[in-house]
């Protein structure tokens, strides 16, 4: 072999290895956490999404997925969005947040406002509410530093309780947990109105539900109740809309923009297909739920028409005496355009 065909050898050989270089460099792995329960829809869906972004992006992309639980709940997550230090990475890249925690990420994105009581009672009012008012939180988001990747419904708050009552005056005397995140506006906002709410750390909260002298309920969807299997620890269920629980998927936009732009779009076009099918099956999801819990001794509370305009009222008052108490809790504005932007929908 001549010199000059080795070095041309030498030349390909040393191509070849920078460029295999540069494409291990170019991989991105993401750390997402998430509050959905393991073997859940979301969190089948959420693996599912895995996969279809590596496909997409060539193998480019993977993303592995953590239990929040495990890392401490919500509180843990956000600040494991954050680098410990300057010039260090943080410790995830992205997560799935309730609204409980996407407030606390971005307060001024007023989460709060989609999910107040009666505000929006099904899927197509919700539909209707983010179609005009999404781009708005989302630009929040984007400015204290993430992308939004989606949103979606996992479910209609219902509170799980030990003891039977039939108002809202007897369900506010029945001592609640406010678990999975250490969040003075929703604690302060349950006890303004009348809630005998107590704060409890996501790792006691287990033992105190079971406990004869712990708590006597706690709030959340029947998906998560059912997964978790804490509806063998309560005897009723609310069974009603009264208010969706938004969870927020959003990545850091240091993270989010290490992966070329050409793959942004299609990678939120395969999440909203997974978030479109998960709404899709939430009513159906939910009631397979209620039929397994009222099979195991769970009973469900549904209160008659007239008595649900009662509480509807007294949570409007509520809300008043909330955004006195707490101006930044949530924006009343818009509070009050979606009330009219579905009111018509309900006539």
């Amino acid at each position: 072999m001549t010199i000059q065909r080795k070095c041309v050898v030498m030349l390909c050989m040393v191509t070849a290895l920078a460029a295999s270089s540069l494409y291990a460099d170019d991989k991105v792995v993401l750390k997402i956490a998430t509050v959905a329960p393991a073997r859940s829809a979301w969190d089948i869906e959420l693996k599912k999404v895995a996969e279809e972004w590596n496909r997409i992006t060539g193998g480019l992309v993977t993303m592995k997925i953590y239990s929040m639980n495990t890392l401490g709940g919500e509180k843990s997550g956000i600040q494991k969005l954050k680098a410990a230090r300057p010039g260090q990475p943080a410790p995830l890249d992205g997560a799935i947040f309730t609204t409980i925690g996407m407030h606390e990420l971005v307060p001024d994105a007023y989460m709060y406002t989609l999910t107040l009581p009666f505000l929006i009672q099904n899927q197509t009012e919700l539909d209707k509410a983010l179609s005009v008012y999404g781009n708005k939180i989302e630009s929040k988001i984007k400015a204290a530093g993430y992308e939004l990747i989606a949103w979606s419904n996992v479910g209609w708050l219902s509170f799980y309780t030990k003891e039977p009552y039939s108002t809202l005056a007897e369900l506010k005397k029945i001592k609640m947990s406010v678990s999975g995140l250490d969040s003075p506006i929703l604690s302060d906002s349950f006890k303004v109105s009348g809630f005998n709410v107590v704060d409890t750390p996501t790792q006691k909260f287990s033992q105190m539900l079971k406990s004869k002298n712990g708590i006597g309920g706690f709030f959340a969807v029947h998906l998560m109740t059912y997964a978790t299997g804490f509806y063998k620890d309560i005897n009723y269920a609310l069974d009603i809309k009264l208010c969706p629980v938004i969870a927020g998927f959003v990545i850091s936009n240091a993270s989010w923009e290490k992966i070329p732009k050409k793959y942004h779009a299609p990678l939120k076009e395969a999440m909203e297909k997974a978030r479109k099918r998960l709404n899709d099956a939430l009513d159906s999801s939910d009631a397979d739920c209620v039929q397994k819990m009222e099979a195991s001794g769970v009973t469900m509370i549904r209160p008659p028409k007239d008595e649900l305009r009662k509480w509807e009222a007294e949570f409007d008052g509520n809300i008043n005496d909330i955004y006195k108490a707490f101006p930044n809790a949530f924006d009343m504005e818009m509070y009050k355009n979606i009330q009219a932007l579905v009111a018509p929908m309900r006539k």
